[in-house]
């Protein structure tokens, strides 16, 4: 199982409010790769808390072939081409793209460590990932999404109606 976590908490110039900008990701990611699910989509608060304005969440299921490195290049070009701008950590975003975890590979390197490292700690990539698959067991845990999401009780996040 390879999965996309995606999100956004800035208008764009193009597509507008953070949920168009999640919805283009998703569509611009089905044109580069095999989408076999989607979430849905969420309104979280930004972690770290901050005076941000609230995140859309989301994650999307795919099928390749390529190596882990080759879906981040692409993915960091996807951001690009909706307007994602790189200036400081934890930064409000137009879109975000993480590669969240490829099969159960573990790997580290300085461009990409999986499973992500924070999957454990973020309700609003736990939920989304329990939509497409509740258990799915993460490499370096050793827990099921669904008993990891039940662990963060302090994180906000609501369905968004699309």
């Amino acid at each position: 199982m390879i999965l996309i976590a995606f999100g956004s908490n800035l208008n764009s110039k193009v597509f507008g409010s953070p949920l168009n900008n999640c919805m283009e990701g998703v569509r611009l990611i089905g044109e580069n790769f095999f989408v076999s699910k989607v979430s849905k989509f969420y309104e979280t608060e930004p972690i770290p808390r901050s005076n941000q304005p609230w995140y859309i969440n989301g994650v999307v299921e795919i099928n390749t072939t390529l190596h882990p490195l080759d879906i981040l290049k692409k993915l960091l070009i996807l951001e690009k081409s909706i307007g994602r701008k790189r200036e400081f950590k934890n930064e409000a975003r137009i879109i975000d793209f993480d590669l969240l975890c490829y099969d159960d590979l573990v790997m580290k390197t300085i461009e990409l460590e999986l499973p992500h490292p924070r999957i454990h700690m973020r309700s609003f990539v736990l939920k989304p990932i329990c939509d497409i698959n509740p258990s799915w067991f993460h490499p370096t845990k050793k827990k099921r999404a669904d008993v990891l999401l039940k662990s963060l009780v302090n994180q906000k996040i609501f369905l968004k109606k699309t």
